[in-house]
């Protein structure tokens, strides 16, 4: 299993504070069954947690050479997860803001080789609905980008109407649950609209969403793939575990 949301290179937002926290993060995913994760820090315009892809591909190399020298099996794979912002596709293309699974920058014009599709984990606010969020999906489409939108559950707009999730998934967006809200993690509501998500087949991939060594999801996640095998059963589970391997690494 690929993990498709992690906060593991250190030092570089509110996720693993030293490479022994990293370290120790990775042996607990191990331990779950994981052989790897995508590294995706936040990418958040106008604020600290800025990291560009060199600092990001530095830290994530000199984490990589430690893990191997432990003899911890578990790959790092580039990534962000970039706040939504109008000028998101272009982050990607002057190499700040990664692209999962790869290490060179967006082409500028990433429509050239049609074949060849690009992923990229964004989050939107928790509190309010993204006015502009059609035109940034559809600019990332138009440079062959499959947008995936993180912890969908967790947002205000969707747990209010979580059919728009549909309508988002109509336009190409594919969506990454959080494990851990189904056992209600982040509380009541996020639990009860992945749930909806899982029962109406809206969810594409899972991800861990861990920041830190003692985060609860690692000593919950074997009951939150019982409860999610109630809803979709143990094939569905399985289905979503194995659909980080179709993203670039």
């Amino acid at each position: 299993m690929i993990d498709t949301h992690l906060h593991i290179l250190p030092g570089i937002d509110d996720g693993s504070r030293d490479f022994e926290e990293s370290i120790a993060m990775a042996k607990k995913l191990v331990a779950l069954g994981f052989t790897g994760g995508f590294t995706t820090s936040h990418f958040i315009p106008n604020s600290d947690q800025l990291a560009d892809n060199k600092t990001k591909s530095h830290l994530r190399k000199e984490l990589q050479k430690q893990l191997d020298e432990l003899g911890i099996q578990f790959k790092l794979y580039p990534g962000n997860e970039i706040y939504v912002d109008p000028e998101m596709v272009k982050y990607m293309q002057e190499d700040q803001a990664s692209l999962l699974g790869e290490t060179t920058k967006l082409s500028v014009d990433a429509t050239k080789n049609k074949k060849k599709k690009h992923y990229v984990l964004f989050e939107v606010p928790f509190m309010t609905e993204v006015r502009y969020l059609r035109e940034v999906i559809f600019e990332m489409k138009s440079q062959n980008i499959v947008p995936i939108l993180a912890h969908p559950e967790r947002y205000e707009f969707l747990q209010k109407k979580p059919e728009k999730a549909l309508e988002l998934r109509k336009i190409g967006v594919k969506l990454q649950c959080n494990i851990g809200s189904i056992t209600k993690q982040y509380g009541l509501k996020p639990a009860k609209t992945m749930k909806y998500f899982l029962k109406h087949g809206l969810v594409d991939f899972l991800g861990t969403d861990a920041h830190h060594a003692d985060g609860s999801v690692f000593e919950k996640y074997e009951k939150a793939c019982k409860k999610i095998c109630k809803i979709i059963s143990d094939e569905g589970l399985k289905k979503l575990q194995e659909n980080s391997l179709s993203i670039n690494h």
